[in-house]
């Protein structure tokens, strides 16, 4: 036994089905929301870049955001691409670790980004007279500096302790390589890393999401005072799909991470991290842009611009 552990050099991906029939259906698909998301976070970075007026916290926030999901989807698509029309459906042991560890770092940064962006709307929308001086630029860059460093943190953390252990098995059950299947592969004690990833997550996204909330309850608060009805709407049109996000995220995140180990199932796993991974990039660009007039109106300017220009 202890031989075979030694001689692990790389993971097969099993991904979604065997069934070859549905191989090059699953490819097609997966493919043109790998390509819709990168155009429209593309989009969102370009628009936010090139329009000065645009310039403002909120933008910042949201290009940073779209800067996440482009590496995200980037991070795990492509291999899962191939794996829909290859035989070889092998990932090499390093590659692996690199996967898992870019992964962890933006999941981790993304989740901190929504905490941050809720906070930014709850002072927008409760606090206006305050919010020029609070959320500076500078403010706005040392957030989104601290958000990345937590994602660098504790994606080490994850990733050392996870390659530490001795693996029995290289058939991942999964599209990619996360913890949760990893830790499955082990015959060693994984009880450390199930406290870390369980602690780690805990804080992480539930500190997240409780900043989510208690920003929501507040800016829920102050919506019903505004007057007319006509500045409600386009206050709630902004938070309304922010808070889309956050469900779909955070719903997610929960039911993989901040569960007991032994009640993983990779079948109800796969469907939840395919919302994360592969939904959530893609949704971005249309709930952001297409439920902000200020962004949709900068789109077209821009565009009109650049067909001028040509």
């Amino acid at each position: 036994m202890e031989r075979n552990q030694t001689v692990v050099t790389g993971f097969i991906l099993l991904g979604f089905t065997n069934r070859n029939d549905l191989m090059v259906v699953l490819f097609i698909v997966f493919l043109m929301i790998y390509v819709f998301t990168l155009l429209g976070n593309i989009c969102i970075i370009a628009v936010t870049f090139f329009n000065t007026g645009l310039h403002k916290p909120m933008y910042f926030f949201l290009g940073n955001l779209a800067f996440l999901d482009i590496i995200y989807a980037t991070v795990i698509a492509p291999k899962m691409l191939s794996t829909f029309l290859m035989k070889d459906k092998s990932i090499t042991y390093s590659g692996c670790v690199v996967q898992m560890f870019l992964f962890a770092v933006l999941i981790t940064s993304e989740s901190i980004l929504l905490a941050i962006m809720a906070y930014d709307r709850y002072l927008a929308i409760c606090n206006p007279l305050r919010y020029p001086a609070i959320m500076t630029m500078r403010f706005c860059a040392w957030l989104i500096v601290g958000a990345y460093l937590n994602g660098l943190i504790q994606s080490l953390f994850h990733t050392c302790f996870t390659f530490r252990l001795t693996f029995c098995k290289t058939e991942i059950s999964y599209f990619f390589c996360d913890m949760p299947p990893l830790l499955k592969l082990s015959c060693s004690d994984t009880s450390v890393n199930e406290l870390i990833l369980f602690t780690f997550c805990g804080f992480n996204e539930g500190g997240s999401a409780l900043v989510v909330i208690i920003s929501y309850f507040f800016i829920i608060h102050s919506l019903l005072k505004i007057r007319p009805e006509h500045g409600r709407s386009k206050a709630a049109s902004t938070c309304i799909s922010h808070f889309v996000v956050f469900t779909l995220y955070y719903g997610s995140l929960f039911f993989i991470y901040l569960r007991p180990g032994n009640s993983h199932s990779m079948e109800a796993d796969r469907v939840a991290s395919v919302v994360y991974t592969v939904a959530i990039p893609m949704l971005n660009p249309i709930i952001y842009s297409l439920r902000n007039s200020e962004f949709k109106a900068s789109f077209r300017k821009l565009m009109s611009c650049r067909f001028s220009l040509s």
